[in-house]
């Protein structure tokens, strides 16, 4: 019987066992899992057959898949992107992707993981000699390649000791002047004793970044100046060395390039201490695309007197005492590269606030903002910084001032958060850290953040919010979702967890009776969110004097809404039990059915029953 039909049973133990015993001498530690299944009828049922060893990376298995007509193995990487093995498992792809290039194993991308399937498909499985065969062939080509590729992948740095120069490094230009210019070559820039400052970001670049360079540095020709934009340096005195404002993320891929093809000579960054994590998973994953280039390039030789002799920057450097107009021009700043975010550029403005020569402050303020901007995710990919003053708080400022919030726009961040005007000689004072009170410029402004990411990192750690978070993850709930969580952190920063379940029940019930009437939403979610403003539940939370005020209030908005423009009230009013909004009113019963969602009041539970059922 083929093995292709697996017998025509789903579940079948003799022949897992069979399969079992037919790898056992050549792959002990292999564990054959059993059938499953998904599809349609007949013979177009899919079987799905996973076999693993406590060798591979968390999350990755080998696979035997049938669908009743051809099966074949493949090698999965399968992590979900609010999963902590993600960031791992995504790195792994890459390289292995690279690895596979020329071996008969097919590489695809499916679903949120980039690089997340490595199949192949020589020959057909008909017998379980056949199902052997064919394992044993993509197992020997993944294994090396897999083995070869560091595990701790997320704690890569660099390796080995950098190349020294005999002469010594160069220290600070002539302080005179205020500022100095000088178009300067790569080599020359590399013999400045150059510095990371504390203020500056994360080396953020990917491999996008890094092609996009190396495929300009191909097109270099003798004798023909390349210009690759301007640096921004301040002479620190005190410690005799150029601290980088502006060109971290060029002058480090750039010195990884440089080490890669052989030069010999100065490379002060690859000296350089990096101690922000994700400084030092970008170093490392660069440092194997790098590789990966090099070694499929000719003439390297050439190339590399082609970088150092032929590329240039237009060099500015700021005098000791002129700090502020340092971060002037970081803030300025457009050259090539990743482009400075909202979050470089508010950082860089608000330590202008903060007074000193050298800003013990300031760098002081610099060293916690570089500590919650690299705390990692709370929900999905965007960081916890993001979240908070990119996402939730954006937006509770904008909807308590009755404007569209609009996400849309050019540096909506940075212009909302940036220091609000005062009069000179009057001081301003009273800090609350309301999420709607004016910036003040300086210190305020990072204790402001600091403040309402750790109320923000209490607030996930509420069974609503994992509820909520977890039974509308699918990117299709995203913005209606998110504008919920927005509203219920309002909530949370004004009564904290009081009858906070009670709160998500009434929010969410008004936000789904505007999805169950709307049958298209834009992808940019304008309509949800213009909802959530027009609809006031943020000022109704701030004017209540206690929970019970603001969630008698929406129950009434509910109501006199439903009386009016908006006729379908629940789910089930639906004429057709499918499509988003169906699932949308899914997820809600299945969060308000939930048995670790604690409500205390009698009212709002007969209104639970009334519109999900009984838990």
């Amino acid at each position: 019987m083929s093995l292709v039909w697996l017998y025509g049973s789903r579940e079948d133990p003799s022949l897992v066992e069979e399969m079992r015993s037919s790898l056992a001498t050549d792959f002990p530690d292999i564990k054959v899992g059993n059938i499953t299944h998904w599809g349609g009828g007949g013979r177009n049922y899919q079987y799905f057959i996973q076999l693993t060893t406590e060798n591979l990376p968390k999350g990755s298995h080998y696979e035997y898949t049938t669908d009743g007509y051809q099966g074949y193995f493949e090698f999965h990487l399968e992590a979900e992107p609010d999963d902590e093995n993600f960031k791992r498992l995504k790195k792994i792809g890459i390289r292995l992707t690279h690895a596979l290039e020329n071996t008969p194993v097919t590489c695809e991308q499916r679903g949120r993981l980039p690089f997340g399937n490595f199949y192949y498909t020589y020959g057909g499985i008909r017998s379980m000699k056949d199902f052997v065969d064919r394992f044993k062939e993509l197992y020997n080509i993944i294994t090396p390649n897999l083995n070869a590729i560091d595990k701790k992948v997320v704690e890569v740095t660099l390796q080995g000791n950098p190349p020294k120069s005999e002469e010594p490094l160069k220290g600070p230009v002539d302080n005179s002047q205020e500022v100095t210019s000088e178009i300067m070559p790569l080599k020359k820039v590399m013999g400045l004793k150059l510095w990371l400052p504390d203020y500056q970001r994360d080396y953020c670049w990917e491999e996008r970044n890094i092609t996009d360079l190396w495929k300009n540095l191909l097109k270099i020709q003798k004798d023909k100046p390349f210009h690759l934009g301007t640096l921004i340096l301040h002479a620190n005195t005190e410690k005799g060395v150029y601290d980088i404002i502006d060109g971290q993320q060029r002058l480090v891929t750039l010195s990884l390039i440089l080490w890669g093809l052989g030069y010999d000579g100065n490379l002060p960054l690859l000296s350089a201490e990096y101690t922000l994590p994700e400084s030092i998973r970008n170093i490392g994953n660069s440092k194997f695309i790098i590789k990966s280039l090099i070694e499929r390039s000719e003439n390297r030789e050439d190339l590399l007197d082609n970088i150092l002799k032929e590329v240039s920057f237009a060099v500015l450097v700021v005098n000791e005492s002129n700090l502020d107009l340092a971060y002037t021009f970081f803030n300025n700043q457009n050259s090539k590269g990743v482009p400075l975010s909202d979050f470089d550029l508010l950082k860089a403005h608000h330590l202008r606030f903060i007074p000193g020569k050298e800003g013990g402050q300031a760098e002081h303020m610099a060293k916690k903002w570089n500590t919650v901007s690299s705390l990692p995710p709370s929900y999905g990919e965007a960081n916890s910084l993001a979240r908070v003053l990119g996402t939730h708080l954006y937006r509770l400022r904008k909807w308590m001032r009755r404007k569209d919030s609009d996400e849309n726009s050019y540096r909506y961040v940075q212009h909302e958060f940036q220091a609000a005007p005062i009069i000179p000689d009057i001081p301003p004072f009273g800090e609350q850290f309301r999420f709607y009170e004016k910036i003040q410029g300086g210190t305020h402004f990072f204790v402001y953040v600091e403040t309402f990411i750790q109320r923000f990192e209490q607030f996930c750690k509420l069974e609503p919010v994992k509820l909520l978070r977890k039974n509308l993850s699918e990117s299709r709930y995203e913005t209606f979702a998110d504008s919920i969580e927005t509203l219920l952190f309002g909530y949370y920063l004004k009564f904290g967890n009081q009858y906070i379940a009670e709160a998500l029940f009434c929010i969410a019930r008004l936000m789904a009776l505007y999805r169950y009437n709307s049958y298209a939403v834009a992808s940019s979610g304008v309509g949800v969110r213009e909802f959530a403003n027009n609809s006031e539940i943020i000022l109704m939370i701030d004017q209540a004097t206690s929970p019970t005020f603001f969630l008698a209030e929406v129950l009434g908005k509910f109501d006199s809404y439903t009386n009016g423009d908006y006729p379908i009230r629940t789910g089930l009013d639906l004429d057709e039990a499918r499509g988003v909004r169906w699932g949308i009113y899914t997820a809600l019963r299945n969060i308000f059915r939930d048995p670790k969602l604690e409500i205390t009041d009698s009212y709002i539970l007969h209104k639970i029953f009334e519109e999900y059922g009984r838990k």
